[in-house]
């Protein structure tokens, strides 16, 4: 078979290589984080100065402490009715009839808590526990930056050129 000694196969063969080592490693991230978003990149300044644009949210599927929710966690909210998670603040645990938890979070840096500013799904006033993918346990600053460009390499290169900061929290409203 000397099509497969070809250049262009070589080649080929070479890309699937990297895109399949990188499939493996992420789902081996999920696996052990144990929540299918194991990293999430920042792409707005709702938490800064906690985390800027470009960071990367590290994440686990319970919380650092005794597995219940406590003010001041940062979980990462699963919303059906948007494409990506997002991640704020808690700022209250309360519990309803069954006894399950219920969260109301807060970007640090928005003046509203997310139940006035409509970020929980069909309008509730707090987020289950059910719709939370894990919690923050670390991060790591400006890498994301990377995905953000590929994700939209012009819309990128416009607001870095467009601000006087290089790469800072006023680059992204």
């Amino acid at each position: 078979m000397s099509f497969l000694r070809s250049p262009f196969v070589q080649h080929l063969l070479g890309i699937l290589q990297v895109v399949s080592a990188c499939f493996m490693a992420w789902k081996g991230a999920c696996l052990l984080s144990g929540t299918p978003y194991p990293a999430v990149v920042v792409i707005t300044n709702s938490m800064a100065p906690a985390f800027d644009p470009g960071d990367i949210l590290l994440v686990h599927r319970h919380p650092a402490h005794d597995g219940r929710v406590r003010v001041g966690d940062l979980p990462v909210i699963l919303n059906p009715d948007r494409p990506f998670p997002f991640i704020h603040r808690v700022v209250g645990v309360f519990y309803d009839d069954n006894q399950e938890e219920m969260v109301l979070t807060k970007g640090d840096n928005n003046e509203l808590n997310d139940s006035v500013g409509m970020m929980y799904p069909g309008g509730q006033e707090y987020i289950s526990r059910r719709n939370i993918a894990g919690f923050v346990r670390g991060y790591v600053p400006l890498l994301g930056w990377v995905v953000i460009f590929l994700q939209d390499p012009v819309r990128t290169m416009e607001r870095l050129l467009s601000s006087g900061d290089e790469l800072g929290p006023n680059n992204f409203i």
